[in-house]
């Protein structure tokens, strides 16, 4: 469970959303693929935009999509609801929270017992950033143990 359930190959150099201007990640073409409704988007190099007030999930040199284009809720961006954390098994930064909480989880290994986070390795295509939850999961427990 400690290691991430992605390969290391999705985890690639930042880009610039086109429309806010600032950093994103790089994010694997199958992930877009499996998140955008409708028209399946054309293979390239994609970014997802890490910004939460900015309106752009995914974008391309020929391509942009906004949440409104996105199958599942964005965590990250403001307005989302539910803010799935663990979107393999849709466990929310909610559930997360409290775990820590009430059932004094202090670790992913805690949250996932406590949550069911983390069964389903299927990232790529379930997760919007294309990667493992592992990390947010972490964040979302510091954050919880710092504001108790």
């Amino acid at each position: 469970m400690e290691n991430c359930c992605c390969s290391s190959s999705c985890c690639g150099a930042a880009l610039v959303c086109p429309v806010c201007n600032n950093l994103g990640q790089s994010v694997p073409f199958e992930t877009v693929k499996s998140m955008v409704r409708g028209n399946t988007p054309a293979e390239g190099e994609f970014g997802v935009c890490l910004t939460a007030d900015c309106d752009v999930v995914y974008f391309s040199s020929n391509a942009i999509f906004h949440q409104a284009d996105v199958a599942v809720p964005i965590a990250w961006k403001k307005g989302a609801s539910p803010k799935y954390v663990c979107y393999c098994n849709q466990v929310t930064e909610e559930e997360i929270v409290r775990a820590v909480v009430e059932n004094k989880a202090k670790t992913v290994g805690d949250v996932a017992k406590a949550t069911g986070a983390m069964k389903n390795g299927k990232c790529l295509i379930n997760n919007p950033k294309g990667t493992c939850c592992h990390k947010d999961i972490e964040n979302v427990i510091q954050q919880a143990l710092e504001s108790r």
